[in-house]
């Protein structure tokens, strides 16, 4: 005899598991039935016709009632019951709790008090560990709001978002700068070909001739095979900081003992 049972001791578990894996298959025999009833209209010896009427009814108005009833009596349980937003930075956990509003009242508080937020209808907290053997909820928030996770959260995805757009630029500019001086005579060039063109036409001087012209080097650069992408960066600038960084020469010096606070060794 095997010490393991079956998945399934009966045909009730197998209809038990059916209805709560495939909610939405049994929603719509149950409609279908209801379809079914008012289509053909069987007729039963000794069960008025009325009664097929509250059937199909009750097939085909009882499950959206059913949705209905069970969605409004949730949002009725959320709006009384506390909402509890477990925000931690360092793990990057982001949960958010209904508590019942006598657990909320019987927390256990460990350091800082949870902080109000969402203009007061909500908890912040650090920390969030509830107990099911003993049913105690133990909660950790922050001393300020400056120092809350979400705060932090937000914050670093902004440096995230501004670093991207100082590294392309970074890379625009360095790309740039290793071309300014041949570009510059060139740049120069276009200014002095346009001022002649215009001085020869009786026409003003083009104000947007430098501008026009820097652009255009901008385009040239972007188009440029050798343009770093944001992938090549990281390689990039380890190889700058080693051609700016040379090994030292010699023999390495040992290091030396560490003297005490009077300035004498021991």
């Amino acid at each position: 005899m095997s010490d393991t049972s079956t998945t399934f001791s009966s045909n009730k578990d197998r209809l038990t598991y059916l209805m709560a894996e495939g909610q939405l298959i049994v929603l719509g025999v149950i409609i279908a039935l209801g379809i079914l009833l008012v289509w053909f209209r069987p007729s039963i010896p000794g069960v008025p016709p009325i009664v097929h009427g509250w059937l199909a009814a009750l097939f085909l108005l009882g499950p959206p009632l059913l949705g209905l009833f069970v969605t409004l009596f949730r949002k009725f349980r959320n709006f009384r019951w506390e909402t509890v937003f477990h925000i931690n930075g360092a793990t990057d956990e982001r949960e958010k709790w209904f508590v019942k509003p006598a657990i909320w009242s019987e927390r256990t508080t460990e350091g800082p008090s949870p902080y109000r937020c969402n203009d007061d209808e909500a908890w912040e907290v650090r920390e969030f560990t509830w107990d099911e053997e003993t049913e105690t909820l133990t909660v950790r928030g922050s001393h300020l709001s400056q120092m809350q996770d979400s705060a932090l959260v937000t914050f670093r995805t902004l440096v995230h978002d501004l670093h991207e757009t100082f590294v392309e630029k970074w890379m625009e500019l360095n790309a740039l700068r290793a071309r300014d001086t041949k570009r510059g005579l060139e740049v120069q060039a276009d200014v002095v070909n346009a001022q002649a063109e215009a001085s020869e036409r009786g026409q003003m001087q083009p104000k947007l001739s430098v501008k026009e012209a820097w652009e255009d080097s901008l385009e040239q650069i972007k188009n440029d095979d050798d343009y770093l992408e944001v992938d090549d960066l990281e390689s990039y600038a380890e190889e700058e900081f080693a051609s700016w960084s040379p090994e030292p020469i010699g023999p390495e010096r040992p290091p030396e003992t560490a003297a005490t606070d009077g300035g004498e060794d021991t």
